[in-house]
């Protein structure tokens, strides 16, 4: 039980910060709940089983597809940032270090890159 009360404390305290609760983040299902907005409740019941299944795989698609690509630019421009702007030291440190900086770039990418994929960074 106690278990059960920390994963919901965890997702609620996590679950504001993530991409998908942002409105921008999701163009499809944005579009989509723009594009029909029955008026009357007996419209949306009756629609229900079509934009049901219809709005899980736009969400998805946002969440798993379209998002994560939108912030690889995102995400390189603060791998560059991090390892490989201004660098300090002289030419021999920076010789030096390339190989590490090398080897560095896709780990700081691949971690920024998830975290902005998940949760809504600026």
């Amino acid at each position: 039980m106690r278990t059960i009360m920390s994963l919901l404390l965890a997702a609620a305290i996590a679950l504001p910060g993530c991409a998908f609760v942002e409105e921008d983040n999701r163009p499809l299902t944005t579009a989509l709940d723009e594009l029909v907005e029955p008026e009357s409740t007996a419209a949306q019941v009756a629609l229900a089983p079509v934009f049901i299944p219809v709005g899980t795989v736009t969400l998805l698609a946002d969440v798993c597809v379209l998002h994560p690509l939108a912030v690889i630019p995102d995400a390189a421009d603060d791998t560059y940032e991090i390892i490989w702007e201004n660098p300090s030291g002289t030419y021999v440190t920076q010789t030096f270090l390339f190989a590490p900086k090398l080897i560095c770039t896709p780990v700081v990418f691949g971690f920024d890159w998830l975290g902005r994929s998940l949760f809504d960074v600026d």
